[in-house]
């Protein structure tokens, strides 16, 4: 379309809404503008068209010329429409041009061209051009026009019109053969056009006189021609019937087809132009145009209903008569009146052509709401009537009209727009196409909010009809917040049910388009999308699932879809097609990633699918896509939290957590595979490692293979999320691999020193970075290839570098900011714990770390740096009283030192000496000492004292206790801290906390000030009020440490009285009154029966499944074993060293250094040949443990009985619970006459009793029995004063412990099991403990007692002997507290723990009561129990004091099944013990008596 016709296009269109203007408002013919549209929808004919449709004519001279007169008309009416001064005139003109150019486009197209035709047009160009001229000429003098000139040009205007409208009608009646329409309308049209007058007589006559003009044209024929009141006027003959005048209550059917003419409708004079209407065609006694006509007996015509419900109205049929002749009925009979209703029905249809006609014009006027209203109302009956009816309004270009409407500002109008375009489009496809294309279908969207129910509802129903079209749904679909309206009418059927049942019907059929269904999906709707991917064909589910794995759902969805979907999911993956099992795939990562959903996937049967998927060989043309997803839901389904052990991979029962799936795990992790399939594998791992075997498992395979150069290559992967995947993983192992991993970082290229980078003001902190820095920090302390390494690199200056860095910018410039400040500190710490390296040394000194620290305790609001920072200062402090040394003497003049305390400034003299350091007792700085005092850091601690966070307050706490040790001069040094106020600080962290450790520290430094400063701190410490208080209640619950120092407190404030013993305090029952600091150093503690902590990190680790397997499943066994056991199980060398020194170290309490002795590659006989310094610098072993390593003769358990020989060997094949040491004698019964024969002197009568067989076995001096009760013997208390309590002499009855109830609270301890005490279990008959085999009752008196733990350790360690005798250990409690059978089992004790809670146990050792003891006359005042309480210390035992103590305990020896007590000790002193070689003979005196009985019984 070009430029010009665009613009004539919109002009027209302004211009002919003026012209509809003037003629309404001013001339009062608006029928004759509706006259004149009707025409031109006859003719189909647009007016905003664009002109080039209109001139597609013929290619003949009279279509070319018409062309060019109506671009002319065009450029006139652009021209009019400029001009203000007598604006309506003007246009008016314009109106009559415009509608000549109908008349014109008339003979364009016409098929009968007149012989005349060029010669009008010509006449008509010549006319439009002085019309032009005119226009011009006025409107180049606008400015300065006077009226006269003004109405000389309208007046010369008038003429051109008048002189067109003579050609016009000069046009013959032939060329509108069969359109008489619009012949009538050209007639008008010219007879208008000459009688056209814009000023009256008056100002024409006047315009005249003032300036003639001469004739432009003829004197115009002055016959008398009346003004038309339509363009194009209908004549209407009259020789038709007379029109009939309607009531208001009348219509023309019953159907209200034709209410439109009936009512007192605003379309004026429409008799007019519709055929009127005949009497004949409505019903008398309906008054409504009748539909099915029918005539009576008295000729009379009805409608069929409104007659036979006349006639039923009469209950005598011989009463009827003629409504409305009174003539009375012989007969019924309708007979239908074929003529008037075929009359009828052409008649409608003549008429329904005209109304559709005229109801075009009416929306093409649209000059009030009301007459639009009743023109779509019209319209709609129409085409009710009739499908035909619908096609005849669209083909008058009815649509166009309607869509305007659509926006119009009534809700009348919109709503009945919209329910007329429904039934245009109502079952045509084409067109809804055509609407679409017409409209704008977001319009009718938007309608979906409105708060006018009816407008909401005819907006449903016209999407619900469009949306039935395949075309159009994605189209509606796709308008921007569409399908969430429909959503959320849908979900509202509370409020609109109607809509809500619609909403859902075009949600039904917007599922034709899958985009739709996603939408429907991301907008909450999710039942389409998952019916399809349930239901659908392979294509459908293909997509479905592809866009399940796009869309983001809510958390509520997430489960819903999953326990929807999964089994159709996992149904995808087990089929052939590839592009299917890829989307499948993608969904099952989306919805596992939702950590509720795991269980879901778990019980449909996910992991063995992705287990397969994982671990099957594939061939090479196939993609690893499958592997990486699996991987990623196997990961997903892990960090959710489900229990690991009960997930099984496949039909082999192996589990996620066996050795099978982590071996495999590592392989895949080894070899080249892609980044995310790496990322994933490392995450299962991660997972893998919160469980105890599968972490024992990982280790191993990474410490024995090559997988540990992996995860170190990986940590510089370009791929940064793959990346940060290693390191925290290798963060994970770092406790158990450490050395391992620092030896093989060591080695690696560019390591260590690629994990701190330099740091830089524009880049920001990455994770990567922090994990890094924490991977470093994390590693063994101690290790001095890493420190030596890291200073080899010089890292310190980087770190100290990006350490001033972050917080000068501050940690919320990064999210991983703290982490990042955290690791560089944690590295800096780790030096201070090397300090005997010289080079270490030297770094400190240089750098100033005790200034590092002691700035970052207060520079830093992040909590675990003030720690560690606490923790540097601590151990950079412990190494000053070394580093400070006596000064040497100067002549100079002595300048006091800045530093020091007033108080211990010293005088001037000739020959003045450096100041030295009170405390440290030498020339001390920050710098070369690590002085606090120089580094001003004790106000900095005592400020950490203050902190909400318990571990800053104790590190802080340890680093001040370093100026209090026995190593400085702690008279001057509580003197310095005196002055700083330290002891209130003190004192508020024993107010403000209740945790044991701290009240222990901050104890022992007010028994310090107290001990030190004499009665003044007394007084001042006593001033504090609940002081008192919180020692009193740690004196009762707290533990002995804590107890015993709350005493000494108590004594310093006369709050306890003395006691004469001076090396005792009440608190000792249990300990010898040494000072805290020399307890809490003492590091011997009692190897646990833990194989987790017996093995360690080392090599041993990765052999714990095949230890169990080969039934070598706890420490004592383990301990046993020979060279041939151990090639047995194909032990390495490595191995086989590692157990000889772990076995060695056990026996010596010196676990602790198990790791780092069995790295260092030598054998138990090269370690002894070490020197003390060697020990000392390679290994960090203290004096103490060195001189207990040396000491090959020492060992922490009793020694083995010499009267027993070695025990039999471990079985490689598992024993049944009903298994005993019989079966596995009667495999061989030469060996087991021989041993019974080699056993004879103690027994040679097999058929007499247990308690027969025993009672003449003696046992060693020094102890009383009465047949096979023992006791400890009684010691004189006090010289005699106090008695012993008795002792029964008599072994309890079998009758008193058989039905004893009692609850199993831990099982035996093998590898691998769990470590906590999960529940107890149901309640049980004591006599089932000892029904197939006999067992050893041991009865714990305390599991928190010295003496109580070291006796049940030693007896355990004794577990091989009494395995191979086939006697069970059990250790018997009479009070269930949780936290202390945790710290009791499985260290001291590796056997089953069970809980008597009647005691009955501990009444038959008693002879049927309780057999009780006084703290002090039991303890303080008992020379023997004060020994054992020595002989337990010594073991390295550790103690509290929670629980019952009182009670006394002891050990029954019981035969299987109902055979009796075979031997029972009483424990008469608190820490008696059965002697372990009597119990040991007891124990294989049964097994022989009860082995010949089962002898003598085959024989």
């Amino acid at each position: 379309m070009s430029p010009l016709t665009t613009i004539t296009a919109v002009l027209l269109c302004a211009v002919v809404a003026k012209m509809m203007y003037l003629l309404v408002a001013e001339a009062g013919v608006r029928i004759a503008t509706i006259t004149f549209h009707v025409w031109l929808l006859n003719n189909k004919i647009d007016l905003i068209l664009p002109f080039e449709s209109m001139f597609n004519g013929d290619t003949t001279q009279v279509a070319t010329f018409a062309d060019s007169l109506l671009e002319s008309i065009s450029k006139f009416i652009a021209s009019v429409v400029c001009i203000e001064l007598e604006y309506e005139k003007f246009i008016e003109i314009g109106c009559y041009l415009y509608r000549a150019s109908s008349v014109i486009m008339e003979l364009q197209t016409t098929e009968h061209t007149p012989v005349n035709a060029m010669e009008i047009l010509r006449s008509l160009s010549k006319n439009i051009d002085l019309a032009q001229n005119l226009v011009e000429k006025f409107k180049k003098s606008t400015h300065q026009i006077s009226d006269t000139k003004l109405r000389s040009t309208i007046v010369q205007l008038e003429g051109v019109i008048r002189s067109m409208g003579e050609w016009l009608s000069l046009i013959p009646s032939s060329t509108f053969r069969g359109q008489e329409y619009a012949q009538v309308a050209v007639q008008s049209l010219s007879k208008e056009m000459l009688n056209a007058q814009f000023f009256d007589q008056n100002e024409v006559l006047h315009t005249k006189e003032l300036e003639p003009q001469a004739d432009l044209y003829k004197e115009l024929p002055k016959e008398e021609v009346p003004v038309e009141s339509d363009l194009y006027s209908i004549i209407v003959d009259d020789s038709m019937p007379h029109v009939i005048e309607f009531p208001e209550n009348t219509s023309f059917s019953s159907q209200s087809e034709y209410q439109n003419i009936s009512r007192s409708i605003t379309l004026p004079r429409v008799a007019q132009y519709v055929e009127p209407l005949y009497e004949t065609f409505f019903c008398p006694l309906t008054k409504e145009i009748m539909d099915d006509p029918v005539t009576i007996e008295s000729g009379v015509t009805y409608e069929k209903k409104a007659i036979m419900e006349w006639f039923e109205t009469f209950e005598n049929p011989e009463e009827i008569f003629c409504p409305t002749t009174g003539k009375k009925l012989m007969s019924m009979a309708l007979s239908t009146n074929i003529a008037l209703k075929t009359t009828i029905e052409e008649w409608k249809d003549r008429n329904e052509t005209t109304g559709i006609k005229v109801a075009r014009a009416a929306l093409s006027l649209a000059t009030s709401e009301r007459m639009v209203l009743e023109a779509i109302k019209d319209l709609q009956s129409i085409c009710q009537r009739k499908q035909y009816n619908k096609v005849q309004v669209r083909n008058f270009g009815i649509l166009p009209l309607l869509v305007k409407f659509v926006e119009y500002k009534d809700r009348n109008v919109r709503c009945a727009a919209l329910e007329l375009l429904r039934q245009l489009v109502e079952d045509d496809d084409d067109e809804k196409e055509r609407i679409a294309n017409t409209m704008d279908i977001s319009v009718v969207v938007k309608m979906l909010s409105s708060s006018h129910r009816p407008v909401r509802h005819a907006s449903l129903l016209l999407l619900l009809e469009l949306s039935r079209s395949q075309y159009l749904c994605e189209k509606i679909g796709s308008i921007t917040g569409g399908i969430l309206m429909l959503i959320t009418i849908k979900y509202n059927r509370t409020v609109d049910a109607f809509g809500s049942e619609k909403a859902e019907q075009i949600l039904r059929n917007l599922e034709g388009s899958p985009t739709n269904i996603k939408c429907m999906a991301e907008n909450g709707l999710l039942e389409p999308l998952i019916y399809h991917l349930n239901e659908g064909c392979e294509e459908m589910q293909m997509e479905m699932a592809s866009y399940l794995a796009e869309i983001v759902l809510g958390p509520d969805r997430k489960t819903y879809v999953a326990e929807r979907v999964a089994h159709t999911l996992i149904r995808m993956v087990k089929s052939g097609n590839t592009l299917l099992r890829r989307t499948a795939f993608k969904a099952l990562v989306q919805i596992s990633s939702y950590h509720p959903n795991s269980r879901i996937l778990v019980e449909a049967g996910i992991v063995q699918i992705m287990g397969k998927e994982m671990f099957s060989q594939r061939s090479h043309s196939e993609p690893m896509n499958s592997k990486e997803a699996a991987a990623a839901i196997v990961a997903n389904i892990l960090e959710s939290g489900l229990e690991h052990k009960s997930l099984q991979v496949n039909s082999l029962g192996h589990t996620i957590t066996s050795d099978y799936v982590v071996s495999n795990l590592i392989d895949m992790l080894k070899n080249s595979t892609p980044d995310e399939l790496n990322i994933n594998l490392i995450r299962i791992l991660s997972c893998l490692t919160k469980c105890p075997r599968s972490m024992a498992t990982i280790v191993s395979i990474v410490k024995e293979t090559e997988a540990s150069y992996t995860l170190i290559e990986l940590i510089n992967n370009p791929h940064e999320e793959l990346g940060v995947a290693a390191i925290k993983l290798l963060i994970t192992l770092s406790p158990y691999l450490g050395h391992t991993l620092v030896e093989r970082l060591c080695k690696t290229r560019g390591q260590p020193e690629s994990l701190i980078q330099s740091p830089s003001e524009t880049t920001r902190i990455s994770e990567r970075q922090a994990v890094s820095a924490k991977f470093l920090a994390k590693l063994p302390h101690q290790n001095l290839t890493l420190n030596l390494a890291l200073l080899s690199k010089n890292i310190v200056p980087t770190i100290l570098l990006t350490i001033d860095l972050i917080q000068r910018q501050g940690t919320r410039t990064s999210r991983y900011a703290s982490d990042y400040l955290e690791g560089l500190v944690g590295i800096l710490v780790r030096f201070t714990t090397t300090l005997y390296e010289p080079q270490i040394l030297f770094l400190a000194k240089t750098h100033n770390f005790t200034s590092v620290f002691t700035e970052l305790l207060m520079k830093t609001s992040c909590d675990e740096v003030q720690k560690l920072s606490a923790i540097g200062l601590e151990n950079l402090s412990s190494e000053s009283t070394k580093l400070s040394k006596p000064p040497q003497v100067k002549k100079t003049t002595f300048m006091k030192s800045s530093y020091l305390p007033k108080f211990l400034s010293f005088g001037t003299s000739k020959k003045m000496k450096i100041p030295v350091c009170p405390v440290h007792r030498g020339a001390c700085s920050s710098q070369n000492t690590f002085c606090l005092i120089d580094a001003k850091a004790v106000d900095r601690l005592l400020a950490c004292l203050e902190h909400e966070n318990v571990e800053i307050v104790e590190a802080a706490l340890s680093a001040l206790c370093t100026l209090l040790d026995d190593k400085v001069d702690v008279d001057k040094s509580v003197s310095m801290l005196n002055e700083v106020n330290a002891i209130q600080h003190v004192l508020n962290v024993v107010k403000e906390h209740e945790e044991e450790g701290l009240q222990q520290k901050s104890f022992w430094m007010i028994e310090r000030f107290l001990v030190k400063g004499g009665k003044k701190f007394a007084s001042d410490i006593s001033q504090d009020r609940s002081l008192p208080v919180t020692l009193v209640s740690a004196f009762h619950h707290g533990d002995v440490n804590t107890r015993q120092m709350a005493e000494k407190i108590l004594r310093h404030l006369n709050k306890m009285p003395s006691i004469s013993a001076p090396n005792y305090t009440l608190t000792s029952g249990l300990i010898p009154a040494k000072s805290w600091l020399d307890h809490s150093l003492l590091e011997k503690k009692m190897a646990s029966f833990s194989m987790e902590d017996f093995v360690g990190d080392g090599s041993l680790k990765g052999q714990l499944p095949k230890l169990l397997e080969e039934g070598w499943d706890d420490v004592p066994t383990l301990k046993l074993m020979n060279s041939e056991d151990m090639d047995a199980i194909n032990m390495s060398q490595q191995q086989k060293d590692a157990l000889e020194i772990r076995s060695y170290l056990h026996d010596r309490a010196l676990m602790q250094y198990g790791d780092v002795l069995e790295t260092s590659g030598k054998g138990l006989p090269q370690l002894l040949n070490l020197s003390t310094g060697d020990l000392s610098s390679q290994f960090g072993m203290k004096r103490g443990h060195i001189a207990r390593f040396m000491d090959r003769t020492s060992a922490c358990d009793s020694p083995q009985p010499t009267l027993h020989a070695l025990p039999l060997r471990k079985t490689t094949s598992k024993t049944s619970r009903t298994n005993s040491i019989y079966k596995v004698y009667g495999s061989n019964s030469t060996k087991m006459k021989n041993r019974i024969g080699s056993l004879q002197r103690y027994n040679t009568n097999y058929d007499k009793s247990l308690e027969q067989s025993l009672a003449d076995f003696k046992i060693k001096d020094g102890y009383i029995f009465k047949g096979i009760v023992a006791a400890g013997p009684p010691e004189p208390r006090v010289c005699g004063c106090v008695k012993p309590p008795p002792v029964t002499e008599n072994v309890a009855p079998y009758s008193a412990i058989e039905n004893i109830s009692i609850q199993k609270l831990s099982p035996e301890y093998k590898i691998g099991i769990e470590r906590l005490v999960k529940s107890k279990t149901p309640p049980m008959k004591a006599s089932e403990l000892w029904r197939e085999k006999p067992a050893v009752i041991l009865c714990i008196r305390r599991p928190g007692c010295i003496m109580c733990r070291a006796e049940a350790h030693q007896l355990y360690a004794k577990k091989p002997i009494f395995d191979a005798l086939g006697i069970q250990l059990f250790a018997v409690l009479h009070e269930y507290i949780e936290s202390e059978v945790k710290d009791f089992w499985p260290r001291y004790w590796g056997g089953v723990v069970a809980y008597d809670q009647s005691m009955e146990f501990f009444r038959a050792l008693g002879g049927g009561k309780l057999l009780k003891d006084k703290f002090l006359s039991g303890f303080l005042l008992n020379p023997r129990a004060i020994a054992n309480y020595k002989r337990a210390k010594a073991s390295g035992a550790e103690l509290n004091l929670k629980g019952e103590g009182d009670i006394k305990g002891g050990l029954f020896i019981v035969g299987g099944g109902k055979s009796g007590i075979a031997y029972q000790f009483i424990e008469r002193n608190f820490g008696d013990w059965a002697p372990l070689p009597e119990v040991i003979e007891i124990c294989t005196k049964l097994q022989v008596i009860l082995a010949g009985s089962l002898l003598y019984c085959n024989c």
